[in-house]
């Protein structure tokens, strides 16, 4: 049960026709690779966040494009999907005193699930969750 940093954009959209799809235009023309996204639509505008793979780069091409996004180191954790996993992963990082400011995920059909998790310390939580001896 890997856990690895990625690299998560929040990104803000006009909540209007063509708006998601000029900015899913932007992440072919510029080859990304998506590991998991979430989207909060509210009123007028639309957060839509997207977790990549730690080397991939968007910053510059999403300005370019007129879009306004915020990037943050997150963590992505593949697990077998269980009753329970969403708590265990609260538990230890609660108990480590590191505050999660955003988390998404999905199970796959494989058995498996991916969880995308933003913290407050991210070195502090990737031991707490290697310590844990959870998410090997």
């Amino acid at each position: 049960m890997p856990v690895t940093i990625v690299k998560q954009y929040s990104v803000f959209l006009v909540n209007e026709p063509g708006s998601l799809k000029n900015f899913a235009d932007l992440l072919v023309r510029e080859n990304i690779s998506t590991i998991a996204l979430s989207q909060g639509v509210r009123y007028d505008a639309a957060v839509f966040r997207l977790a990549v793979k730690y080397d991939q780069e968007l910053s510059h091409a999403l300005t370019k494009a007129g879009f306004t996004s915020v990037k943050t180191d997150a963590l992505c954790i593949d697990a077998p999907d269980r009753i329970g996993l969403a708590r265990d992963i609260g538990a230890v990082l609660f108990n480590n005193h590191i505050n999660i400011t955003a988390i998404y995920g999905a199970a796959q059909e494989n058995g498996m699930s991916r969880w995308i998790v933003v913290v407050n310390d991210i070195s502090k939580a990737l031991t707490a969750l290697d310590e844990s001896g959870m998410f090997k």
